[in-house]
């Protein structure tokens, strides 16, 4: 990927994180298709395509009230996003994809108790790839 690639990727990402961050998963799932529309490469693409299941996930359990559905995009988010290099996009992508899985996990345990609300500690979090602490000698990030 040259450099003029990345940072048109890295400024497509911005642009969602903004609203991700603040909870608007639907805005920021529209503002990453637009960019994934757009993009011809299919590495990047699927980057993005990752990015918007994320997000559509989030809304799903949000605003639609359906955990099933969200285990379901989150599932399929991982799939895109596992891949990826460290730094895709200018995300920390080991720390996304470990977030998924365990978001994952914690609305299925919603969805047992017929319940919709995730604690936003639990959110998946898109990190800039030099914001992340290191890991811990077990191997597990630390959370900033």
């Amino acid at each position: 990927m040259s450099s003029s690639s990345d940072a048109a990727l890295e400024s497509i990402v911005q642009r969602g994180l903004e609203a991700y961050r603040a909870g608007r998963f639907f805005e920021a799932h529209e503002l990453w298709e637009t960019g994934w529309r757009d993009e011809a490469d299919p590495v990047r693409k699927t980057f993005l395509q990752g990015l918007i299941l994320v997000a559509a996930a989030l809304h799903k359990l949000t605003r639609m009230r359906s955990p099933s559905g969200a285990v379901r995009l989150l599932a399929k988010a991982r799939a895109r996003l596992a891949g990826m290099p460290e730094g895709m996009g200018g995300l920390a992508m080991g720390l996304l994809v470990d977030d998924i899985t365990r978001a994952a996990a914690a609305i299925e345990q919603l969805a047992r108790g017929e319940r919709t609300e995730l604690d936003a500690s639990l959110l998946p979090r898109m990190e800039s790839a030099g914001d992340v602490a290191p890991t811990s000698p077990s191997g597990a990030r630390q959370r900033p």
